[in-house]
């Protein structure tokens, strides 16, 4: 299977990039400065100049025999409400190149955590990350709307970070993946390892389960 990471330098697109990899994928990593793959994991893997700023760069990055592709990019700190845009970008490039199949990296911020009350409303986060990671919304809009391609949105938990990896995960369906949700310390609640949440989107690569969904996993 060919599967092409845009965002692939970042934390979310390494993991993945490196579960392809242990997994036999062949594997395109697509980013703005594409000699940064020479600090990752996996130096020697075709790397191609792609922003998602600028479509027409995204659909010449974007092989034509690509699987599947994933949209693994963070929102630009400095002008977050972009978004949406660069999700636009993402799928028009992909329907451009033929691919049928997108998955993109979301935010737990975004789900409920009580009835009206989302993650990033609440004192987990601060204002800066409430607005960073908050735009998470934007690119689901666009998703939602999107009714071409076969795609689906994965979620980290309210806590992630490197950590040993143990080939499990729970799943949860538009809302926090969670132990408990009535416990406040969402930290503690809602984790998964980094290396983890690579394991599992390629689980969902693989083995298609969730169709034009919005998922979150954790342990």
């Amino acid at each position: 299977m060919r599967i092409a990471v845009i965002g692939g330098t970042g934390n979310a697109g390494s993991s993945i990039i490196e579960e392809a990899l242990d997994r036999h994928h062949e594997v395109v990593c697509i980013s703005r400065n594409p000699k940064d793959v020479v600090h990752t994991e996996f130096p020697d893997i075709d790397s191609r100049y792609g922003d998602c700023a600028d479509v027409e760069s995204l659909i010449s990055s974007i092989p034509s025999d690509t699987d599947v592709l994933v949209n693994a990019v963070m929102p630009d700190p400095d002008n977050p409400t972009t978004f949406g845009t660069w999700a636009s970008n993402v799928v028009e490039a992909a329907k451009a190149r033929g691919v049928k199949r997108l998955l993109a990296v979301g935010d737990s911020c975004v789900f409920e955590v009580k009835p009206g009350v989302r993650l990033r409303d609440t004192s987990f986060l601060t204002p800066f990350y409430r607005t960073w990671y908050g735009v998470h919304e934007l690119s689901h809009e666009v998703y939602l709307a999107e009714h071409e391609l076969d795609w689906v949105e994965i979620a980290p938990a309210a806590k992630m970070f490197p950590d040993r990896r143990l080939k499990t995960y729970r799943v949860a369906v538009d809302e926090l993946c969670t132990k408990d949700i009535s416990d406040p310390d969402y930290a503690a609640q809602s984790y998964i390892g980094l290396e983890d949440f690579g394991y599992a989107c390629l689980d969902e690569i693989e083995r298609p389960r969730y169709h034009r969904q919005r998922i979150c996993v954790a342990y």
